[in-house]
């Protein structure tokens, strides 16, 4: 009886372990595909860039766009509490509140580095700059940097309330 249970369990086991590699198989064969296929966008692009602006401005627009688009894919999953697979109750209007201001840096975040790519693509030095420092601060708003802003009432043991004299 135990010997027929031990069986059957270990032969649902390796249909089951066969079944995951077969379907992760599937899914690598797919992942190179797409990968390729992105690949051969991205040399369209550059090629195209290149033929309009010349290599050098095409190399810095695709790698700073590829850059900015990296960047914000990483504050976003920063952003993410591996709790969230968790259920959890409803959540409450502050959460709400900072989950759509969070949100409206982000939008800053994309408009901002569109803007610097198109800066960069230009070549306007002052625009540039001006959109990296917007990009730093929209993400170091987001605690990208692993600061969290200080939004606590100033302690009365750290104001000084004197006047001189």
């Amino acid at each position: 009886m135990i010997d027929q249970l031990t069986q059957t369990l270990s032969g649902a086991l390796t249909d089951l372990a066969k079944a995951a590699v077969r379907k992760c198989a599937v899914f690598a064969v797919i992942g190179l595909v797409l990968l390729t296929g992105a690949g051969f966008l991205l040399a369209a692009v550059y090629m195209a860039l290149a033929a309009s602006f010349g290599a050098i401005v095409a190399a810095i627009t695709l790698g700073g766009t590829l850059i900015t688009l990296g960047l914000i894919a990483l504050a976003i999953i920063m952003q993410r509490d591996p709790g969230d697979a968790i259920d959890r109750p409803a959540k409450d209007e502050t959460s709400s509140e900072r989950d759509a201001r969070e949100d409206d840096v982000l939008f800053d975040l994309l408009i901002h580095s569109a803007m610097t790519g198109y800066a960069t693509g230009q070549g306007n030095h002052p625009k540039m700059k001006t959109g990296f420092d917007q990009m730093v601060t929209d993400l170091d708003a987001l605690g990208v940097f692993g600061r969290k802003p200080d939004v606590r009432e100033p302690d009365a043991r750290t104001t000084d309330t004197t006047k001189a004299g």
